[in-house]
């Protein structure tokens, strides 16, 4: 793989426009969405989007896009080593 097709895969910019419009590159995967949580697997870790009336507006994994429409209330970044181990309940109950 060359240098710059790598660089194309890690890249994760995010840009958020008026609280309404997200836009997400690096994007490898969408665990699970709706109207309220959007969590996308990124370059950089787990992103989980809170908001109300959350939409899927654009979907490319082939480029790594993914644009949302709604209103976005929180960002949160979580480690994928973090999501894989669980929480405090999820290795209480091994």
């Amino acid at each position: 793989m060359g240098e710059t097709e790598q660089n194309r895969q890690t890249r994760h910019t995010v840009a958020l426009e008026d609280r309404t419009h997200l836009r997400i590159c690096g994007v490898l995967d969408v665990d699970n969405y709706d109207e309220h949580t959007v969590c996308a697997r990124t370059s950089r870790g787990i992103l989980t989007v809170e908001g109300e009336g959350l939409h899927v507006r654009h979907l490319a994994l082939e480029s790594g896009e993914l644009v949302l429409e709604g209103t976005v209330s929180a960002l949160l970044y979580t480690d994928d080593a973090k999501a894989q181990t669980g929480g405090f309940f999820a290795r209480l109950l091994r």
